[in-house]
C-alpha cells in the first residue's frame, strides 16, 4: 500500500515539476538551453515529452504582435550575414537528402523492372495486380523520376 501511495505522489509531483525548456542561439552562434532565455533573444520553447507544441517565447501574445515579431525577425535575418559553416552544413544536408531521394527512386525502378507480378493495395487492403500497360507506364514514370532527381544539377 505504501508503494502505491509513493508512486502516486511521485507521479503527481512529476507533473508539477515539469518546467519549460527554451532554446536559443547566443552571440557566439552556439545553441543554448535553459529555463529562462536572456532578454532580447529570440527563444523557442522546446518540445518536451507530453508537450506537443513548439512556440516562440511570447506564445500568449496577440496575432498582431505575432505578425510584428515575424516581420521583425525576417528583417533581421535579411541583414544578418550567413556564416560559411552554416551554409556548408545546409549544402551537405541538401546533398544528403538528394542522394537518399535518388537511391529511393532507383530502388523503385529496380523493383518495377525485376518484379514479375506487380500490385498495389486496393481501397480495402486487397491486392490489385497491374496490367502490362500500367506496369510499363509505372516504369516510364520511375525512369523519369530517376532522371529528374539523380541527374539534376540544382
Amino acid at each position: 500500500m505504501k508503494r502505491v501511495l509513493l508512486c502516486a505522489a511521485l507521479l503527481a509531483f512529476s507533473g508539477l515539476s515539469s518546467a519549460a525548456v527554451y532554446k536559443w542561439v547566443d552571440a557566439q552562434g552556439k545553441t543554448q538551453y535553459g529555463d529562462r532565455p536572456p532578454d532580447g533573444v529570440k527563444a523557442e520553447l522546446v518540445t518536451l515529452l507530453g508537450n506537443h507544441t513548439s512556440t516562440g517565447f511570447n506564445a500568449g501574445a496577440s496575432d498582431a504582435n505575432r505578425a510584428t515579431r515575424t516581420a521583425t525577425s525576417a528583417a533581421r535575418s535579411e541583414r544578418a550575414p550567413v556564416k560559411p559553416d552554416t551554409k556548408k552544413d545546409v549544402e551537405q544536408d541538401v546533398s544528403a537528402a538528394r542522394a537518399k531521394q535518388c537511391a529511393d527512386a532507383q530502388e523503385r525502378y529496380r523493383k518495377l523492372i525485376e518484379g514479375r507480378r506487380i500490385y498495389r493495395n486496393g481501397k480495402e487492403g486487397e491486392r490489385e495486380y497491374l496490367s502490362s500497360q500500367e506496369i510499363d507506364s509505372a516504369r516510364l514514370n520511375a525512369k523519369s523520376d530517376i532522371d529528374a532527381i539523380c541527374n539534376s544539377s540544382t
